[in-house]
């Protein structure tokens, strides 16, 4: 089988979309043959996918090349969905390198804190093993050794560092305990217990996020080790890794969020705990509502008892409560009645103490069953206490960078909760129905983006827009309505304009208006899904001296422009009718900036519209390309008085901050008799694709073409709007309403061709009405429409009548042609004219053997390569195809330097149709990518030049 040849012969002959049927590797065969050419290759079976699935995907792919499909394909169930899961995608980001984090592991799997580095190798090394302490107080303060303490760290919210017990009778190192105030050491987010287990301080990372609930086991006296815990309560917390240190819990009485690696192995939370954590503080199941010393009942032990901490108002904190045992009978030194650690300073009183708790003047609340007081533990140390020494050294970088991290998310996850238990404020919201329809707004007659004859019924092809300063005006009056109208607005904050708002097919667009639940003077508006804002209200507009001073101008940095005001309406420098032209003189121009004055309109939102217009000027004035500009955004608007009157003149001066290829942005102070009245930062505009060359035709179309006229009566046009957006401003300002349709039924990729041939053939037809003395002639008048054979013809649209005429169009990459001739009344289209082009490119072509004899000879005759001639073959090939209009085969069968000469099959019996086919090169200019075209074009064999060539 010789596929090769056949994918080669098929692609020559034009075709460009290859479906496997079966299975195999046809389709890399293709793809490795045709590589670097333009094609698409699918298979139509996939192990991967069942046959529905693939064939949705067959038939995609066709689609997008331009081909045809059937769109009823059965329609695959409705696929599950999982939950949607919102990203945080603000938070700090921290990269150890590959060793420092391989030891991080190590001691984070251990459940130890790393000491400081081996001065001679900088490795970390592990902590120096604890004595297990001799029966005595619980709680007690060490002094700083070198074998005992932990590396300081930087904040509060820290890593856990453990805070070894010293033996009994210590206690004149109390007094120089790393918690006491101004230590470095302050900041240990852990306290020792007596069995040399570790549990968080109050005020550590864990105490601070979100509310987390420590469990501190007491000892009972003499024993040194924790006793059981019964009937403990599950506990839901915020996070439920953070529940408490890893503390040894005898079998079968651990708490279901302590997690338990008495057997050597890290475990993690139990995944019940995991599944509910939520960022809300939650007490034990059982614990004792409406207290902030609360005591979860069944949590006494055999004797000893537990009572609750917190330190401060839950509105002021995350809130953690940490369960911490009273002191036995006679251990002065850790929290006998009147008495209190040395190592840790007492707990500020609550200002909001709910009911059933202790008076807030007491520092210490009853054990239960006791009747001892136990000391209170602060939930967050002083600010002397808390930080680390200014200026101390960190014997590890990466944990100093890793603390401040952790600080971090300790101290917005206390904001969160504080903000979460604060009084929720309820947003009124408010929907208003604006209709936007050019009878609810006739202004807007006057700012429609494309000119079109007078008296032109379809609105739609003049294309009325809301301006976005319009939609500005929308905003700030659905604000100030919502505010009973005793409020003014003074700023816009954040205005974006994300799509066109068009008044053809009229709708109904809501205006939503929330108010914001922090601060009651902003209002976030939106216009639908096209437009929003926050909208700032105060009672009345700034003072006098408030408002800003004017700018200084340099004199020395303008010019006088070159063009009045009147001239950039009359010659359309504006787009704009009468109801939005307020530029009233253009005072100076310089390299960035512009200043005139404008005389207010009274259509709303016309007055800062024509402050877009003057920075319109300035890009129009100044530069040549990319000179269509809209706005999309404005970050601040800020009015220091109210609108003024129409009528009102208003200075405006335009100082452009930003220009890129893709956007500009300028500031903007408006002043009403010397005084500043607004000021705009961040006026934001996007700039459009255009060329010197399109300008006339934006402006006046009904005079100007954008193809260009070619030796031979053929039309050439170039794509000079790459960009998206742009095209679809070439395009309305181009095609009617039927157009438009039949424009969007075309694939993504076909649609650029297709316009530029309409673009091409509207251009001609207009060009030859002209010639034959006719008027303006408006692109929308002309329609472009095929016959059943896909052959073009042109007809007259709202009153515009045509003669006959022959019309036949051809695109290729950035190139569209057309060229029209008159029919006579009566003759048949067909046999006609005829236009083709092809790309100067290396190319394999299924000429047959007298073609290739052919190519062979006049290329050796030099003044050409055998590429561009094979091009200007296919060019000539394909003229003829549509000139002759009966798909039969056609041959060059002649070749000279300026044309060829092509025969056409006819009936059996019947001698074949003979054309003179014209033949000339053509090139993309600057701009663009490098390409080089063959056109080739024949008027048809019954005009003088195949009548010439006949008789010869």
């Amino acid at each position: 089988m010789r596929f090769r040849l056949l994918t080669q012969a098929l692609h020559d002959a034009g075709f460009r979309a290859f479906v496997q049927m079966g299975t195999g590797q046809l389709a890399s065969l293709i793809g490795d043959t045709l590589q670097g050419r333009d094609h698409v290759v699918v298979a139509a079976n996939s192990p991967h996918r069942d046959g529905v699935t693939q064939l949705r995907r067959v038939a995609t792919a066709l689609w997008t090349e331009g081909a045809p499909v059937d769109p009823a394909l059965p329609r695959p169930g409705a696929a599950r969905r999982s939950a949607p899961v919102r990203l945080n995608l603000d938070g700090a980001l921290v990269s150890l390198g590959g060793a420092r984090l391989a030891e991080l592991r190590g001691v984070l799997a251990a459940g130890l804190s790393p000491t400081p580095p081996l001065p001679e190798t900088g490795v970390l090394r592990p902590p120096a093993p604890q004595p297990t302490p001799a029966a005595g107080p619980l709680y007690t303060a060490v002094a700083p050794d070198a074998s005992n303490v932990a590396p300081p760290h930087g904040a509060t919210a820290g890593p856990h560092h453990p805070a070894p017990l010293s033996p009994p009778g210590a206690d004149e190192a109390a007094a120089s305990h790393p918690a006491v105030a101004g230590s470095p050491y302050a900041a240990s987010p852990h306290v020792a217990t007596a069995a040399g287990d570790y549990v968080p301080a109050a005020g550590s990372a864990h105490a601070a996020m979100a509310g987390t609930h420590h469990l501190v086991p007491p000892s009972p006296p003499g024993t040194g080790q924790p006793t059981a815990v019964a009937g403990f309560a599950e506990c839901r917390v915020a996070a439920c890794g953070d529940c408490g240190p890893r503390t040894t819990w005898p079998r079968g009485q651990r708490p279901c969020c302590a997690p338990a690696w008495g057997d050597g192995r890290a475990r993690t939370t139990p995944r019940r705990c995991r599944r509910r954590a939520r960022l809300r503080p939650r007490w034990c199941n059982r614990a004792v509502a409406g207290s902030q010393y609360t005591v979860p009942p069944n949590a006494a032990t055999a004797g000893a008892d537990y009572v609750a901490v917190a330190g401060t108002h839950p509105a002021a904190v995350a809130g953690p409560h940490h369960l911490v045992p009273p002191s036995p009978p006679g251990a002065d030194n850790v929290g006998a009645a009147g008495s209190r650690p040395a190592a840790v300073p007492q707990a500020p009183a609550s200002p909001y103490p709910a009911a059933g708790a202790a008076p807030a003047a007491s520092p210490h609340v009853a054990a239960v069953g006791t009747g001892q007081a136990a000391p209170l533990l602060p939930t967050a140390p002083d600010a002397a206490s808390a930080r680390p020494v200014a200026g101390a050294a960190h014997p590890a970088p990466w944990a100093a960078e890793l603390d401040a991290l952790l600080r971090e998310t300790a101290d917005a996850a206390a904001e969160l909760v504080a903000a979460g238990r604060a009084r929720p404020v309820v947003a009124r919201v408010r929907t208003y129905d604006v209709r936007v329809s050019s009878e609810a707004m006739p202004y807007l007659r006057d700012h429609c983006f494309f000119p079109q004859r007078p008296g032109w019924p379809d609105e739609a092809d003049r294309w009325p827009v809301v301006p976005a300063t319009t939609i500005v005006q929308h905003l700030i009056d659905a604000a100030e309505h919502t505010a009973d109208g005793r409020h003014v607005a003074v700023a816009v904050h954040g205005a974006r304009f994300d799509q066109w708002v068009t008044a053809t097919p009229p709708s109904t667009v809501p205006v939503t208006v929330t108010p914001s639940a922090t601060d009651p003077a902003h209002y976030t508006v939106t216009f639908g899904r096209s437009a929003r804002g926050v909208v700032q209200l105060a009672p009345r507009y700034p003072d006098a001296a408030d408002r800003p001073a004017p700018w200084r101008i340099d004199p020395a940095t303008e010019r006088i422009p070159e063009h009045t005001a009147a001239q950039i309406y009359d010659e359309r420098w504006m787009f704009h009718g009468p109801a939005f032209q307020g530029l009233t003189r253009l005072t100076a121009i310089g390299e960035m900036q512009v200043r005139g004055t404008i005389t207010t309109p009274a259509a709303p939102g016309a007055l800062l519209d024509n402050v877009g217009q003057l920075l319109g000027y300035w890009i129009m004035a100044t530069r040549t390309e990319r000179s269509v500009v809209f706005p999309v955004g404005m970050r601040l608007m800020r009015f220091y008085g109210p609108p003024p009157r129409p009528g009102t003149e208003v200075e405006c001066l335009v100082r452009v901050v930003a220009l890129t290829d893709a956007a500009l942005e300028a500031d903007v102070q408006l002043l009403i008799g010397g005084e500043v009245w607004a000021e705009l930062h961040g006026w934001h505009d996007r700039r459009f694709d255009n060329d010197p060359q399109t300008r006339p035709v934006e402006r006046f179309p009904q005079r100007n073409t954008l193809s260009q006229p070619q030796p031979g009566g053929w039309s050439l046009v170039y794509e000079r709007w790459p960009d998206l957006a742009s095209r679809d401003l070439i395009m309305r300002n181009h095609l009617g309403g039927a157009e438009r349709a039949e424009y969007a039924r075309q694939s993504p990729l076909g649609r650029r061709q297709w316009l530029l041939g309409r673009i091409a053939a509207k251009d001609a037809v207009r060009r030859w009405l002209w010639e034959q003395g006719e008027g303006p002639v408006f692109p929308a008048e002309i329609r472009v429409c095929e016959d059943e054979h896909g052959h073009p013809y042109a007809v007259g649209v709202h009153g515009r009548t045509l003669p006959p005429l022959d019309l036949t169009l051809a695109h290729r990459a950035e190139a569209g042609v057309a060229l029209v001739a008159p029919r006579h009344p009566g003759e048949q289209r067909r046999p006609g004219i005829g236009i083709g082009i092809e790309e100067v490119t290396e190319r394999d072509v299924a000429f047959d053997p007298a073609e290739r004899a052919l190519l062979t000879t006049v290329t050796a005759s030099g003044g050409a390569s055998a590429t561009w001639w094979a091009a200007a073959f296919r060019a000539a090939k394909e003229a003829v195809a549509k000139a002759d209009g009966t798909g039969r085969d056609t041959a060059v069968v002649g070749a000279e330097r300026t044309h060829l000469t092509v025969e056409a099959a006819t009936a059996p019996g019947h001698p074949p149709r003979r054309y003179r086919v014209r033949c000339t090169t053509t090139a993309n200019p600057s701009g663009l990518p490098g390409r080089e075209y063959a056109v080739a074009w024949t008027t048809g064999p019954g005009h003088r030049d195949q009548d010439e060539e006949t008789d010869q």
